[in-house]
């Protein structure tokens, strides 16, 4: 049996259409596998060492400057060594139980040493706060010298001295200490909270002796400082005047007397009392609009 020319052109034909059906389909596949790998997420699982770990001593809630630290008021967490870059962390809960809070811990936050004072032996624990060179000296005041009602403890304060001058003719108000803090009002610590100790006098009706204790301000100063405001107490009156909480520059002043004040004349506001506008509200279907008149 003869193969005729054209069986050979016809068997070339669908040898060639078979080659491209195959070529097709390889690559409709070849697509579908790659649409399909770059859906598929591919985790890469590193494996490490197990990291050495140290415990820390954390807050367990918020404690405030000047309260004793008790057993619930820490945890301990076991944290990578590598992590613990501060100097100074306290690792074991024996070196903050008992003691006194420095400086304000939030809840959560690592407790260094630098952040924990003194344990708490006296009746309010004011030494706990001094540091090297520093003393805590208690001042008279009233209502009106010494913010009673509005001070707290750990706020800062300027001192101010109204006394008569040497040659006895004028009365001069000076401006004698800056940026001074609070360590205590009365019995008051830096917690905020009375002692037991005042509950219970009174509670015995020391009235008397709780309104003096009450009108005293302990204030953290060096010995200068100190020696300043024992020397102002003797000599005049002293005054208190509350620093807000970002303001830390000294002010230089040479004080005033009354011929100052005499003489000072009114400063005009700084800006202008603005006139009174109304607003009418405009409605347009759905929406309003506010127009200020002048």
């Amino acid at each position: 049996m003869k193969i005729q020319r054209s069986d050979l052109v016809l068997y070339g034909v669908a040898f060639l259409a078979a080659i491209l059906a195959v070529g097709m389909v390889y690559g409709y596949v070849e697509n579908r596998v790659a649409e399909a790998e770059s859906r598929t997420e591919i985790k890469t699982v590193t494996v490490v060492e197990k990291p050495e770990l140290r415990s820390v001593v954390v807050a367990n809630r918020e404690i405030y400057r000047g309260e004793p630290i008790e057993v619930d008021d820490i945890k301990v967490l076991m944290v990578p060594t590598e992590g613990v870059i501060a100097n100074g962390v306290i690792t074991q809960p024996d070196a903050v139980v008992g003691h006194v809070a420095k400086q304000h811990i939030f809840a959560g936050e690592w407790l260094i040493d630098q952040k924990v004072g003194l344990q708490e032996e006296t009746e309010n624990g004011v030494e706990a706060f001094l540091e090297k060179g520093m003393r805590a000296i208690r001042i008279p005041v009233s209502a009106e010298s010494g913010l009673l009602g509005m001070l707290n403890p750990s706020d800062h304060v300027d001192v101010i001295s109204v006394f008569e001058s040497a040659d006895g003719k004028r009365m001069i108000s000076r401006t004698i200490l800056q940026n001074i803090e609070v360590l205590s009002i009365g019995q008051t610590n830096r917690m905020g909270k009375m002692k037991k100790e005042q509950e219970q006098e009174s509670a015995k009706n020391k009235q008397g002796e709780a309104f003096v204790k009450a009108s005293m301000v302990a204030l953290n100063v060096n010995t200068r400082q100190a020696e300043q405001l024992a020397l102002a107490m003797n000599v005049g009156a002293i005054h208190l005047a509350l620093r807000g909480p970002a303001d830390v520059a000294l002010v230089e002043t040479d004080g005033v007397n009354v011929k100052v004040i005499e003489r000072s004349k009114q400063r005009p506001p700084k800006y202008k009392p603005k006139q009174n506008r109304e607003v009418i509200q405009i409605m347009q279907g759905d929406k309003v609009q506010e127009v200020i008149t002048r």
